[in-house]
């Protein structure tokens, strides 16, 4: 069953000490895989089980997001068939805030972090997406997991929270569902939550310094194909982990997913057809069953 952990690491804002014991605690989770945000990987994560854009987001920002395996090598996803023959490249936006990384068992793993740009992260989230859309249309975007800190929320005041419902409307446009909405396991909805849903299902995710709001910018999105196979998927949003970030883990099982479908490499159609047995000449015609 895959584990997979999703976790603003607030590197920037934490002293080497701090960081070393968010990763021993992300360890202590025992995730298959890890989507990371405001991280930077550590100096023993071999290459082959991490993807990370060297020197992260940019100059004034040297983390930005990670794809970590902790059980097998990963490949980078680095560009995109799109239509036809031509190829893509989704890291157009802020590159270092995106990483893509593809699994033995087919899964494509998206950690994606919605940089603040002049007081706005929707604005850098919908470039994201349009960077995304590709990918996400293409067969590798059939059982895909995509995660991170979105910086969005229907928790927040008009005309915000119009605006954040239509971009988490546009993800679920592209096929992909949230993972934290399904409920799996069943929970209350926080106390104080300023939203206007009926029912409420926000969960906490983020502790502001300056708010006693309990802020959801974390999610976890699953392809519509992957969405039967989630088990659960919830925040670990009590004691420790709040000591070494300000947001807190977000946890997903999956159940094993089908065999991914075939690149157009190899897909059965860019292959010459096979000759057909001819039948025995002393082989009884077969039937259909009646229905």
């Amino acid at each position: 069953m895959p584990r997979l952990v999703s976790w603003n690491m607030s590197h920037w804002q934490k002293t080497h000490e701090q960081r070393l014991q968010a990763w021993n605690h992300l360890r202590s989770l025992k995730p298959d895989f890890a989507l990371l945000q405001e991280a930077v990987p550590q100096d023993d994560l071999p290459a082959s089980r991490c993807v990370f854009r060297p020197g992260g987001i940019g100059s004034s920002r040297p983390w930005g997001s990670l794809v970590v395996s902790f059980t097998e090598d990963i490949d980078a996803i680095q560009r995109v068939r799109a239509s036809g023959r031509a190829e893509f490249d989704p890291h157009q936006t802020y590159p270092g805030a995106l990483a893509i990384a593809k699994t033995k068992s087919g899964l494509t793993l998206i950690s994606l972090y919605a940089v603040m740009e002049h007081g706005y992260a929707i604005t850098t989230l919908h470039r994201q997406l349009s960077d995304l859309t590709p990918l996400l249309d293409s067969p590798q975007g059939k059982h895909a997991i995509l995660a991170g800190d979105l910086n969005i929320s229907t928790q927040f005041r008009e005309p915000h929270r119009t605006r954040h419902a239509n971009a988490l409307d546009r993800i679920g446009s592209l096929g992909m569902v949230d993972a934290l909405r399904m409920n799996r396991p069943p929970r209350d909805p926080p106390t104080r939550c300023p939203c206007v849903d009926r029912p409420c299902l926000h969960v906490q995710t983020q502790r502001h310094p300056k708010s006693a709001t309990p802020w959801q910018n974390d999610y976890v999105f699953v392809s519509a194909a992957l969405a039967p196979n989630v088990r659960a998927c919830h925040p670990i949003d009590a004691g420790y982990p709040w000591s070494l970030s300000d947001h807190c883990p977000v946890v997903v099982e999956l159940t094993p997913p089908p065999p991914p479908p075939p690149t157009p490499a190899d897909s059965p159609s860019s292959a010459p057809p096979l000759a057909r047995p001819r039948p025995s000449p002393r082989a009884a015609p077969r039937t259909m069953p009646p229905n």
